[in-house]
């Protein structure tokens, strides 16, 4: 029944969500041409009030490309599951995620194919659909928690085990009655610890919020508490001491058709995330550090994709300046070098040429004067630097043609940079999480003083607190912040 009512909950959703981004475009074309004051700037000429829209047929395009990019990312991202578990910022971070992909695609697609199609027109309807499906979204999340709280479509568990796991657990369900979960009972698959025990430890702990009634002892008062309760889940936590048990119940709940469910952070390892993956039918858990696989990389890596592969072409003319500039002096325009990437993977990054040909091979003799300390070498001046390479470095208009790095995988828009692999070898083992992450064109070290930072120490703080607080917004924020520190050359050497 639990099933059956969230298929139809989600289907409803599949179809408002059409309807809303239906609406979204009819109100951002009827409403941009009807605003009073849009149609006084358009008279003015200003130069921002935007361009007069075509007729309605000519932005189909619009739509339909909406309506397949909102419902490929909405699915990708999880929209049509269960929301039991969901937060309203999570929803908040569905639409916002899922509609700034959406204009990106439009607006990028639109100006490579050159449709004559309004800008703004794109992004007042990706605004409105954002705001509509958000809406949605809070609304259906209201109404089930309220349906819950009144004792409908709620969730009857059994907890076995005792121990960390099982009373977080508790406290997470007790203060959260609008996930309609009832804890029916507690287990405990290890006899050898006495009940009396376990009731006096989880009523110290809960006493004002937990009900402790009858505690089952061992799998055959669990397998009898299956056919006596309606039980619809029962979850095993802190199961490494019981895994004989335990393997003995779920086949008995699968026997029954109960759902079963595992604690996946087995070991409670602190920053080390758990999460499920199968493999020829064989469930498996993996234990990772953040960002881990999450689907938002797969938007991240479209984002790298789409803005490298714009910017290279718009960027094409200053490139060719650039390269004469290269050429004032003896040796090639681009400079080629081994680094080190996502895992340890070697590739070749490329450079506008800003040092003389040969600069590696009197790296050796600078070493003393290495103004970083750890296993990076940073000379603020430089004599290998050409003239002209100056200028470059001063507002990284050397870095330019990594965007093909970033366009064929190698590197992303935004990530800790890519190191030198004689550097690695020196690294210690805390450090060499830096490589978790495809390195990027910049990141925190970038907007923070770049070569000011003069300790390795706290360069690789700054990387590892980017790559445990990664969120695609949070690149956003740092491209916008690298733009000013780029121009104005902040920390440049």
């Amino acid at each position: 029944m639990l099933k059956q009512n969230w298929r139809i909950i989600s289907l409803l959703e599949r179809v408002g969500d059409n309807v809303i981004i239906i609406l979204a475009f009819l109100s951002a074309y009827y409403g941009r041409t009807s605003l009073l004051f849009w149609n006084d700037l358009l008279r003015l000429g200003l130069p921002f009030a935007g361009e007069e829209l075509l007729p309605i047929n000519d932005y189909v395009v619009v739509l339909l490309s909406g309506l397949i990019g909102y419902s490929v990312v909405l699915n990708l991202m999880g929209a049509y599951g269960s929301m039991r578990l969901t937060s309203v910022w999570r929803l908040l971070n569905i639409s916002c995620v899922s509609s700034g992909f959406v204009f990106i695609v439009l607006a990028a697609t639109l100006f490579l194919l050159k449709f004559p199609i309004s800008r703004s027109f794109i992004g007042l309807f990706v605004l409105l659909a954002g705001c509509g499906l958000t809406l949605q979204r809070f609304a259906v999340l209201k109404f089930l928690r309220y349906w819950r709280r009144q004792g409908r479509n709620f969730r009857n568990v059994i907890v076995c085990g005792v121990g960390v796991q099982a009373l977080r657990l508790a406290r997470e369900i007790i203060s959260r009655p609008e996930l309609g979960i009832h804890i029916r009972c507690f287990a405990l698959l290890d006899t050898r610890v006495g009940s009396a025990e376990l009731i006096q430890t989880l009523r110290q702990e809960l006493s004002h919020n937990l009900q402790v009634g009858r505690v089952l002892l061992g799998t055959e008062e669990v397998c009898k508490a299956l056919e006596d309760y309606a039980i619809d889940e029962v979850i095993f936590t802190d199961i490494v001491p019981v895994m004989t048990e335990v393997e003995e119940l779920i086949l008995a709940c699968a026997e029954q058709g109960v759902r079963t469910t595992i604690a996946a952070d087995i070991f409670s390892i602190g920053l080390v995330k758990s999460g499920i993956s199968y493999f020829g039918g064989m469930p498996l858990i993996h234990f990772q550090t953040p960002p881990g696989d999450s689907w938002k990389l797969f938007l991240k890596r479209l984002l790298d994709i789409l803005v490298s592969g714009v910017s290279l072409i718009v960027l094409a003319p200053l490139f060719v300046f650039l390269a004469l500039g290269v050429k004032t002096s003896k040796g090639p325009v681009f400079f080629t070098q081994t680094r080190m990437g996502l895992n340890g993977r070697l590739f070749d990054m490329y450079k506008f040429r800003s040092m003389v040909v040969g600069s590696e091979h009197t790296l050796r003799d600078l070493k003393a004067k290495n103004e970083m300390r750890g296993p990076v070498f940073k000379m603020r001046d430089d004599p290998r630097v050409t003239s002209f390479g100056r200028f470059l470095r001063r507002f990284s208009l050397d870095e330019l043609p990594q965007l093909w790095n970033v366009f064929v995988g190698d590197m992303s828009l935004v990530g800790p940079r890519p190191p030198i692999p004689g550097e690695v070898s020196l690294y210690d083992r805390r450090s060499r999480r830096r490589l978790s992450m495809r390195p990027g064109l910049t990141c925190t070290w970038q907007v923070s003083g770049r070569n000011d930072i003069a300790d390795f120490d706290s360069w690789v703080k700054l990387d590892l607190d980017y790559i445990d607080n990664w969120s695609l917004t949070g690149d956003v924020l740092l491209l916008a912040r690298t733009v000013p520190a780029v121009l104005l050359g902040t920390g440049a050497r």
